[in-house]
Formats: structure tokens, sequence, C-alpha cells
């Protein structure tokens, strides 16, 4: 891919952009629920680069906030970044699928081992559905958390 490829003519990640509100539930191995939580997403391109901050509102009103900064490294592909703890231990790389399709892959960059696998699917113009598969170094399902989103701006 050219190193002129701009994100703004990707197929799928210019449709993500905007601000999200959105509620998740946390799930056990066993599918059990173990936590609910709402977020804030805002996520823009500025200057050919994926600019992402997460605020999450836990159910006991603790706040926390995640940034994240993508770069293009093939066509439709993002690798994401965060110098935020736990994310800064992670390689994670975003492609798009199809028209309305964001698959993540997160791997563990002192072990190369994939720790999570998270789709977004866009919906429709204003709603997207997140899953997301946490799993163990041994490659064993850890968790699954379940995103409903609705675009707020």
């Amino acid at each position: 891919m050219s190193e002129t490829a701009q994100l703004t003519n990707f197929k799928v990640f210019p449709k993500h952009t905007g601000v999200w509100e959105g509620d998740w539930t946390r799930l056990d191995a066993e599918c059990k629920e173990t936590e609910r939580l709402t977020s804030v997403l805002t996520m823009k391109i500025v200057d050919n680069e994926w600019r992402q901050t997460n605020v999450l509102t836990y159910a006991n009103g603790k706040i926390e906030s995640k940034n994240y900064v993508g770069y293009v490294v093939g066509e439709g592909q993002v690798q994401l970044e965060s110098s935020d703890w736990v994310f800064s231990n992670y390689k994670t790389l975003a492609t798009e699928v199809g028209d309305n399709l964001i698959i993540f892959q997160m791997w563990d960059k002192a072990t190369a081992i994939l720790r999570a696998v998270e789709t977004i699917n866009l919906v429709s113009s204003d709603r997207r559905i997140r899953t997301s598969q946490l799993l163990t170094e041994e490659g064993k399902l850890m968790g699954v958390t379940v995103i409903v989103e609705q675009k707020i701006e």
C-alpha cells in the first residue's frame, strides 16, 4: 500500500467517526454477568491518524479515560497504540471487513500471544454492536464483553 493511503478514503473507519455512547455487559468464561458500565467514545481522523478517547463510567462511580492513536499499515488496516495501562502492553491491529465491520486483534507484545478479538458491526449509520472475546495465554476464553452503542454526535 502506498505511503499516501488516506484513512478518510477507507470504506469503514470513516463511518465510525463521531461520538458514541454505549452500554457494556461483561461476562465471565461461563457467560455469567460480572459487570455493567457505560461509555462515551470520541473518534476522529486527524492528519491521517485515528484518534480515539474512551471514557468509561462504572457502577461504583469510577471514571476511566483511555486514549488511542491509530496509523495506516495496510489496505483497510490500522495499527492502534496506547500509552495507557494495560493497553500499552499490547499490539492491536484493526481490519475492515466488507462495508460495515471492523475486526480488532490484540497480541501481548512480550509473548506475541493473541489475547483478544473484537468485532464492531455498524448496523446503521448511528447504531453499532461490539463484541469482545478475552483470552488467556493458553487461548482459553476468559470472558466476553457485549457493547451496544448509539451515535450521539
